[in-house]
């Protein structure tokens, strides 16, 4: 008579896991699939790293420094600056995150249809009247000191991508307590008698036949440019309908993935588009000069000039404001100019101080404008 040696069993623990694990949904088996292997793909990293010499990140590692620390301290140093795959890892970290969560991050808010969104856009400011007050103040300032010179200026606000596309918000409209900002502003303007053209009225009822923003991204896409160039175009005319003519033309490259900066802060740039919010796509269009331009940007002084932020630089703003206007537009929008960074640079510019342009289109995102004044905004604007 024989007997079979009893089959192992299953400890009840590990038949549990399995069922849970079994449960979960697929993304968030993945999540936790990739916590699990994350350490030790950091551990083999890491040994990697310390294995490459590196003399200005040395990891000390006598008696005294383990004991006070510094071993530790300079071992998170080399690590930075030496761990292969850093980048690499970090982003799986985020994916999972976003997997798991189907959330944004501190930054950005995730809204219907793989929208993105900044939350400082929907954030309440106790403060924003006296600010948006302040803030008009300024530009008043600045309008009486250009019309002593001949200047004319022209406050172009773009509005919020949330107010505009609110309809893709989680909630699918705007907090109560952001809903006045842009009117409010305009309303300020004009009591100060600065002239400035409304980008919202258009944009908001465009929006409701197409994207007037990229889906991931803070900026107008092309079609909220284009919107938002013929607006100000309009303005221009009303105050100088005797602009130099030009013509100009507009080509379109093939379509292409443009990955929004709001999946970079959500640290999801180098994730696929199957496990985060799909990169928006477009037809990257650029306009140029059909012909001479006379007398704006390659003679005398420019008629028209545009001093503004990111926004002056994104979807073809710029090449859609000289198309509408039919006319030249000298640019000196900035990255990062902000409230009034690229404005500042320009009218202490001594080409600018020799032969300043008849309009000066001031172009200000609706963001910063609730916002306390930096510093260098506590200073008048003109040098």
């Amino acid at each position: 008579m024989t007997t079979s040696a009893p089959h192992p069993t299953t400890p009840p623990a590990a038949t549990g896991l399995r069922a849970a694990a079994r449960a979960l949904p697929g993304p968030a088996r993945l999540a936790a699939l990739t916590l699990l292997l994350l350490p030790l793909g950091g551990l083999i990293a890491a040994g990697l790293s310390l294995r490459a010499p590196d003399p200005h990140h040395p990891v000390p590692v006598s008696a005294r420094e383990l004991a006070s620390g510094e071993t530790f301290k300079a071992l998170e140093r080399h690590l930075d600056a030496n761990l292969p795959g850093r980048s690499a890892l970090i982003g799986v970290v985020n994916t999972a995150r976003y997997l798991t969560t189907r959330g944004g991050s501190d930054e950005v808010t995730l809204g219907r249809g793989g929208w993105l969104f900044l939350r400082s856009e929907l954030a309440a400011h106790p403060q924003q009247a006296a600010h948006l007050r302040e803030r008009a103040d300024l530009i008043a300032e600045l309008n009486a000191r250009l019309t002593r010179r001949g200047v004319t200026l022209l406050v172009a606000v773009s509005p919020n991508k949330s107010r505009v596309q609110a309809a893709q918000l989680p909630g699918g409209a705007l907090p109560a307590w952001t809903t006045n900002t842009y009117a409010d502003f305009q309303a300020l303007l004009r009591e100060r008698g600065v002239r400035s053209a409304d980008l919202l009225t258009p944009m908001a009822r465009a929006a409701t036949r197409g994207a007037q923003y990229y889906r991931t991204d803070t900026h107008w896409n092309q079609d909220g440019a284009r919107t938002a160039a013929q607006a100000t175009a309009r303005a221009i005319r009303a105050l100088a309908p005797d602009l130099p003519p030009a013509t100009f033309t507009t080509a379109a490259q093939p379509v292409q993935a443009r990955p929004g900066d709001l999946l970079n802060l959500m640290g999801l740039q180098f994730t696929p588009d199957a496990l985060r919010p799909a990169a928006d796509t477009e037809a990257t269009e650029t306009t140029v000069a059909a012909g001479d331009l006379g007398g704006g940007l390659l003679g005398a002084a420019p008629q028209v000039m545009l001093a503004g932020s990111s926004y002056g630089l994104r979807g073809n703003f710029h090449g859609a404001l000289q198309q509408a206007l039919g006319s030249a537009v000298l640019n000196v929008s900035r990255e990062g100019a902000d409230f009034s960074g690229s404005l500042r640079s320009a009218l202490r510019d001594p080409a600018f101080q020799a032969a300043p342009p008849r309009v000066l289109v001031w172009e200000i995102p609706e963001r910063f404008l609730p916002l306390p004044l930096a510093e260098e905004d506590r200073h008048p604007l003109a040098p």
